[in-house]
């Protein structure tokens, strides 16, 4: 598993795309350009910044049956880029296909984020597209439970996850 990283809340920040949030684009897991790739059964604990971070382009990344707490940030984010813009990475253009597309979270279990990052949440969508969320739990964090950020590219389903006690700051959002 993963345990004791450092802080991250310091580090910069980007925005992901039109919504109002901005995070860091880390993890204690960064993976991008990747194809097939699971994580099975693991524990990330104390992690002071996000749990997993599938940045760019990513196809059938799956994340199953982990376990998530006391992390200071997100557990899991998939954050895309685009182009058509004067900043790299931004714009309205998404056909390079530089996206994390169909990523399944599958009956994974988190409690106690958002000890630092209060706009956190256990899954973070921006720019990607075509994913599912099945059967995770999740509670205890400060804001959203599950945020896509915008509406990039459609087809992602979110079924039979259980998300409770949200907000505890703030009253903006209860899942």
């Amino acid at each position: 598993g993963f345990r004791d990283t450092a802080y991250t809340y310091m580090d910069p920040h980007g925005m992901p795309s039109g919504g109002d949030w901005a995070l860091e684009r880390s993890g204690a897991l960064f993976v991008e350009g990747t194809e097939n790739v699971t994580v099975n059964s693991c524990i990330f604990e104390r992690i002071d910044g996000n749990g997993i971070m599938i940045s760019g382009y990513n196809r059938y990344f799956t994340v199953q049956k982990s376990e998530f707490s006391w992390l200071g940030s997100t557990a899991i984010a998939a954050w895309g880029y685009t182009n058509g813009s004067d900043v790299e990475g931004m714009g309205p253009d998404g056909t390079l296909g530089n996206q994390p597309r169909f990523t399944q979270i599958l009956n994974n279990f988190a409690r106690e984020l958002g000890i630092w990052e209060k706009q956190s949440s256990f899954y973070f969508q921006g720019k990607s597209c075509q994913n599912n969320l099945t059967g995770n739990i999740f509670f205890n964090g400060p804001r959203a439970g599950i945020n896509f950020n915008d509406g990039f590219g459609g087809g992602s389903n979110i079924t039979e996850n259980l998300l409770f006690n949200l907000p505890r700051v703030g009253q903006s959002r209860s899942v």
